[in-house]
């Protein structure tokens, strides 16, 4: 499948296709890839929007956004 092509008014129908996409993308990868997967586009998402996440101190010692 080809990348989703988005309206300018991002409409529900563009969520769809993005869900679609990422499925067909993640379908047949173990959970662990598929972990690491949406976790790189939260991170390529973030850096393209110029946010940085605030760290909490947890127990696990794990980053919370």
């Amino acid at each position: 499948m080809t990348k989703p092509d988005i309206s300018p008014n991002f409409t529900v129908d563009d969520i769809h296709k993005i869900r679609e996409y990422n499925w067909e993308q993640t379908r047949l990868l173990p959970v662990a890839e598929q972990t690491e997967y949406y976790r790189k586009k939260a991170q390529d998402f973030l850096d393209e929007a110029g946010i940085i996440p605030q760290e909490r101190k947890t127990e696990s010692k794990r980053r919370v956004m």
